[in-house]
């Protein structure tokens, strides 16, 4: 079974900085392996986050291929990197193109993280756009706490980081 990147859009209403509620909505991205588990995902992070009441308005699947993240970075950009290889039989040159999303400072960040991080490669790539994308934040399963997507899978709440398993049962 494979994940996939799927879009999240969420309103839910938020107090700005002079203290008046509003209501807004946001795009979030996380991986999946469906759009149960990415609705259920969704709705269990904007709890844990503290957002009041919310609605998930729509989750479409996304077509990412790589996500980048770096710590010093809060924006987030799409990426579309063409590979260009060449078919011997056909004699002809072959184009794949795979989108990254990336956080960097800005445009120029981006194209030089994702430069970076395609040097390695054998094959020839050019970038042939870069996109700002109005994602907030990001959330890939490999960086959520051990246990949580058990105790999710369950309908369960996370017991305190204060406070034992053992410690609720003897109440």
């Amino acid at each position: 079974m494979n994940k996939y990147w799927f879009t999240c859009k969420v309103r839910y209403m938020r107090i700005d900085g002079s203290g008046d509620e509003r209501k807004v909505t946001e795009q979030y991205l996380l991986d999946a392996y469906n759009y149960t588990e990415a609705e259920t995902r969704i709705s269990y992070i904007l709890e844990q986050m503290g957002v009041g009441p919310f609605e998930v308005l729509q989750i479409t699947k996304s077509n990412f291929n790589e996500v980048l993240r770096y710590d010093d970075a809060d924006h987030w950009f799409r990426v579309k990197v063409a590979f260009v290889s060449f078919d011997e039989e056909s004699g002809n040159e072959k184009e794949s193109n795979q989108n990254f999303l990336i956080s960097a400072l800005d445009i120029r960040d981006a194209f030089d993280k994702v430069t970076d991080f395609l040097k390695h490669t054998i094959s020839t790539c050019v970038i042939p756009s870069i996109t700002y994308t109005k994602l907030v934040d990001v959330f890939p399963l490999s960086e959520e706490e051990p246990g949580l997507r058990e105790v999710r899978e369950r309908g369960l709440t996370a017991a305190p980081k204060n406070e034992s398993i053992e410690e609720e049962e003897n109440y």
